[in-house]
């Protein structure tokens, strides 16, 4: 019998979101773990999506599948069947957790602690009363002091939970951890840098435009596409950035788009498939990434693979992952993006440095990922000898 229970549902679809960062985390961690040769049990919810990819490798390797409909039916099935440890790869809904197994759990970041509620988040609603409902609560501290508790005691519970231990997918987060939660015990967090795979292009990869700066998830407030957009807008209403234009995945029908004057320079796309995305990578001027707020952060990494050059922002945990292969601005200060903005897209020797160093942090983080894994699969399967 398995001593051992894989949350598949972490897997699976999220709210209206069939994939999303942690799922293919929780698959990159399934795959490598079989491909290592450990043996688990795996939960399923059978209301919920599940790509046929996953759905087959669970089929190849017969893993032993316990399908639960709720957190109480797991909790259940958990303790029915004897497990000694329970894994997820997104734990934060678990902070009610009372079967008896140990648990471990992965925390990509902090978000609801760290940005409780950006000024801006209203302008990537097109709803009115929705956008007025946003901007009151982001201008009032005694609402956003009450979603700020409220998370604090929701983390303080899954953090509470005995036997308990926490893999942190930086430093950042670590520290973000004994930064709000001083009571916690460091020996029962773990750091391992989240896995990423690069994109690769096919020989087709090419420039979809001349010159453009690229920007993904622009639908989303912690992102900070509003702030990047008007920045860019500013250099066009000057005269400046002669030739260039922005592309922006997953950016149809911003809410604020009717503020943008230069319209015409700035390219709108639907979030994208794989191999488009590659392309937009590879044949980008150069990537930019204004995030408010990462607990590891993929898409500069993406950036780096394909040569493409980065400025991203300083916040949490970029700079980490980043290392001296990018340049930073403070993302909530605009003029400070449009300094970056300029000097790549006139320092020539600049932009080739931060190619180069991009190329090396990308290797570097790969061979730190090879040398960490088998680790972090000991740490969860291997333990009790499963």
């Amino acid at each position: 019998m398995n001593t051992i229970l894989f949350d598949g549902t972490s897997m699976q679809s999220e709210k209206h979101v069939k994939f999303h960062g942690g799922g293919e985390y929780a698959k990159f961690i399934l795959k490598a773990a079989l491909d290592a040769g450990y043996t688990f049990d795996v939960a399923l919810n059978p209301d919920m999506f599940l790509d046929d990819t996953t759905l087959n490798i669970i089929r190849k390797h017969k893993l032993n599948t316990m399908y639960v409909h709720s957190k109480e039916e797991l909790y259940g099935v958990i303790d029915a069947g004897g497990y000694r440890v329970f894994y997820s790869a997104l734990p934060y809904n678990y902070f009610d957790y009372s079967a008896h197994a140990d648990f471990i759990g992965v925390l990509h970041g902090l978000r609801p602690l760290e940005i409780v509620w950006d000024r801006y988040r209203h302008k990537y609603s097109s709803n009115r009363l929705k956008a007025l409902v946003i901007w009151l609560i982001s201008h009032s501290g005694w609402i956003k002091g009450r979603f700020k508790l409220q998370k604090m005691q929701e983390f303080s519970k899954l953090l509470g939970i005995p036997r308990s231990t926490f893999i942190t997918v930086s430093n950042h987060t670590k520290y973000a951890l004994l930064n709000f939660f001083s009571a916690i015990n460091t020996e029962r967090i773990k750091v391992f840098y989240s896995p990423f795979e690069t994109l690769s292009c096919t020989p087709h990869c090419g420039k979809e435009a001349d010159k453009y700066f690229l920007l993904v998830s622009g639908n989303r407030f912690e992102k900070n596409t509003y702030r990047a957009m008007k920045a860019f807008d500013k250099l066009f209403s000057d005269g400046r950035l002669a030739g260039f234009e922005v592309v922006v995945t997953g950016a149809e029908n911003l809410p604020f788009r009717g503020e943008i004057k230069n319209k015409h320079r700035f390219r709108m796309l639907p979030y994208v498939d794989t191999e488009r995305l590659a392309r937009l990578y590879a044949g980008a001027f150069c990537f930019f990434y204004p995030s408010l707020n990462e607990g590891f952060g993929y898409p500069p990494l993406l950036a780096m693979s394909a040569d493409t050059p980065v400025i991203a922002s300083s916040a949490t945990s970029i700079p980490e992952v980043c290392g001296n292969a990018a340049m930073y601005f403070s993302p909530e200060n605009i003029d400070d993006m449009r300094n970056r903005i300029l000097q790549i897209s006139a320092d020539v020797e600049k932009r080739e440095e931060l190619i180069k160093a991009g190329r090396e942090r990308v290797a570097f983080l790969q061979q730190k990922q090879q040398r960490e894994l088998s680790e972090y699969l000991a740490l969860v399967f291997g333990q009790l000898g499963c």
